[in-house]
């Protein structure tokens, strides 16, 4: 996963320069190309180039070569000059466009800059990372606006075959980083629709619940020390793991729920996004040919 480049989405906020650190970060520790990226919305082309038609000659390319020369003055500092001679800069959606360079350069990871989204406005102009977590089949690293060092990772799995990949990806991650690793599995409460005579014993559940992680992990070496089991709701447990233990980085897998789905259930990846004290890696989890052609 990554052993392939890495591409990054930036607009000059300073959000998104902290994730061009970080993208670099782990570029230059797997040994894999940086590719940088900007898109330009075609609402401030027309407010660059005014009232002037943009098939008038050199004007859309006069405001491209701006915002380009802008971008390098920024980014000078944080990335090598051979990464700036490939920034690419495209007129349209970010979301599009990331996607589009991903597709081109066959990328392993895409990485964005978090920022925090109130639900209107995600509504109204949409959200760049909550498009790509549910479009890209490749994985993607949300930044923390806190920090930047990714020295502890949280994996948070449940205990299903898809889960594999989340895991692995954690840990490879992890692992091209030098960082710890914990790996969290939760256990949500069981509601019951009926009156039942009698209740589960929830010790015993956890127990084999944990004992089902632990074999989950075996091939990892990973320490039975940093294997974790919680119960509650699965986006309020991560968040309090990563805070108590303070993680530089959650690793999630998300399914790819449709909107019907999000909307009746929820959708743990989506509170994550806005909730995460720490920066996001949300995976793909891969699904059937006959699920989706469903």
């Amino acid at each position: 996963m990554f052993r392939k480049a890495v591409v990054v989405g930036v607009d000059g906020s300073p959000e998104s320069l902290r994730a061009v650190a970080v993208a670099r970060r782990i570029a230059e520790a797997a040994g894999v190309r940086l590719q940088v990226t900007h898109a330009v919305p075609e609402a401030r082309l027309a407010k660059l180039v005014g009232p002037v038609p943009v098939y008038v000659s050199g004007v859309f390319a006069q405001a491209m070569a701006d915002t380009r020369r802008q971008l390098t003055a920024r980014l000078r500092d944080v990335v090598a000059p051979a990464t700036l001679r490939t920034l690419e800069v495209r007129a349209g959606r970010a979301a599009k466009v990331l996607a589009e360079r991903v597709a081109r350069s066959r990328a392993g990871l895409v990485v964005l800059g978090g920022k925090r989204h109130s639900p209107l406005a995600r509504a109204v102009r949409g959200s760049t990372a909550h498009y790509l977590a549910r479009a890209l089949d490749v994985p993607l690293l949300v930044t923390s606006m806190r920090r930047t060092a990714l020295t502890r990772v949280l994996v948070a799995v449940d205990l299903s075959a898809a889960a594999g990949r989340t895991l692995a990806t954690g840990v490879e991650l992890a692992r091209v980083l030098a960082a710890r690793v914990r790996v969290l599995h939760v256990v949500e409460p069981i509601r019951y629709t009926a009156v039942v005579l009698r209740a589960p014993d929830v010790r015993a559940f956890l127990e084999r619940s944990r004992a089902a992680l632990v074999r989950m992990v075996a091939r990892f070496g990973i320490p039975e020390s940093d294997l974790v089991v919680r119960r509650g709701a699965p986006a309020d447990a991560i968040v309090a793991e990563a805070a108590e233990w303070r993680a530089d980085l959650v690793v999630v897998g998300a399914q790819g729920k449709g909107f019907v789905d999000r909307l009746l259930i929820g959708s743990t990846t989506e509170s994550l996004l806005e909730r995460s004290p720490a920066s996001l890696l949300v995976v793909p989890v891969r699904r059937s040919k006959a699920r989706r052609r469903r």
